[in-house]
């Protein structure tokens, strides 16, 4: 199977926030998401408040979106996303654009301020929606800069704390 094909696409739901959340505050009725991006050389990480203030949350319907990237190549799945990530929530597109981007700096030997370092979440900022090049930027601290200075998830025991499972074999 190609490297670079999405072989998996997983979303962990919490009623609270987890380290990954960094900076969120719980709120009564909110669901927390985790997404997995996973392809042979390697997997990726997202977060982001999936709902606020509501009793009920459907994960396969939030989580359908995903089903277009599914099987992707990485650089299809990017191209996917910028051609279709306006049909989407914010929050979606956000959440699989900084996912994907991860997951491409991973593969090239890369490190981005965006992923996970010592329990908090940064931020990349891509090129908008409208942006033609596809390019993102960040500012690296570091820490960042050290080759595997950030601490991963653990999937089993996420699978154990989260109140809701979706996977995308």
């Amino acid at each position: 199977m190609d490297q670079r094909r999405l072989s998996r696409i997983e979303v962990f739901v919490f009623d609270s926030p987890e380290p990954i959340h960094y900076g969120m505050e719980a709120d009564q009725d909110s669901r927390y998401g985790i997404l997995k991006l996973t392809c042979k050389g390697g997997s990726s990480w997202g977060a982001c408040l999936i709902s606020a203030n509501t009793k009920t949350f459907d994960l396969i319907k939030w989580s359908s979106f995903l089903r277009m990237i599914y099987h992707c190549r990485l650089e299809e799945a990017i191209d996917k996303v910028r051609t279709h990530g306006s049909e989407w929530d914010q929050t979606q597109f956000e959440l699989v654009q900084g996912a994907l981007q991860d997951l491409k700096a991973k593969l090239q030997g890369k490190s981005l301020a965006g992923h996970i370092e010592q329990g908090r979440l940064y931020r990349a900022v891509a090129g908008g929606r409208d942006s033609k090049g596809g390019r993102l930027y960040y500012k690296p601290s570091s820490v960042a800069l050290q080759k595997h200075s950030y601490l991963e998830p653990d999937t089993a025991e996420l699978i154990n704390k989260s109140i809701s499972y979706f996977s995308l074999l």
